[in-house]
């Protein structure tokens, strides 16, 4: 016979709410006290559930990352589609709370492969949600067959990112697709 009582759906769901919550708005800087405290459970309700705070912080970055996916547009264009998810990239660095916890989120991926891995799970899982965009493209004749949709949403997304984590000011969404698609020459 088993011992102890089954795990709580509820209070799994208030954890990882109340985790999400506090990565959200202090970063990685939460204590195991203020997830139990905002959930509304004890220290040993956590514990039970997650060996140490980093387990916590995978879990809570796993599902705030996927909460953030917004819906694969279809404009009706590539161009169109590729302003849409530069705006939506753009977004969270328009948020200084959300960019201030992004800037410290990937400060911790240098550090630890395990974060790394589950932001990188998750942009791939957006970018391959986002490969309709390309197959509608290349149907449409706006992209040749062979393009590398890896490269092309790296580009796209990467030059935001890379601009967001070092300050640098944000071009207008409509430079971006204009330089992703047709370069810089005439």
């Amino acid at each position: 016979m088993a011992r102890g009582r089954k795990p709580d759906p509820d209070v799994d769901a208030r954890i990882r709410q109340a985790a999400v919550t506090l990565l959200a708005s202090k970063g990685t800087r939460f204590t195991m006290d203020e997830v139990a405290a905002a959930a509304g459970v004890g220290r040993a309700s956590i514990f039970r559930r997650y060996s140490t705070k980093r387990d916590v912080l995978l879990d809570a970055l796993a599902l705030a990352l996927d909460a953030q996916v917004p819906q694969t547009p279809d404009t009706g264009s590539l161009e169109g589609d590729l302003t849409v998810i530069v705006n939506q990239t753009l977004a969270g660095w328009h948020s200084p709370g959300l960019a201030r916890t992004t800037k410290e989120i990937f400060g911790e991926a240098g550090r630890d492969p395990a974060v790394a891995e589950v932001i990188r799970t998750a942009m791939r899982d957006k970018r391959k949600r986002d490969w309709a965009i390309f197959d509608r493209a290349i149907a449409r004749g706006e992209m040749p067959a062979d393009t590398d949709p890896w490269l092309l949403a790296d580009m796209l997304v990467g030059l935001v990112v890379y601009r967001g984590l070092i300050d640098l000011p944000q071009p207008e969404p409509q430079q971006i697709v204009q330089a992703l698609l047709h370069g810089f020459t005439p």
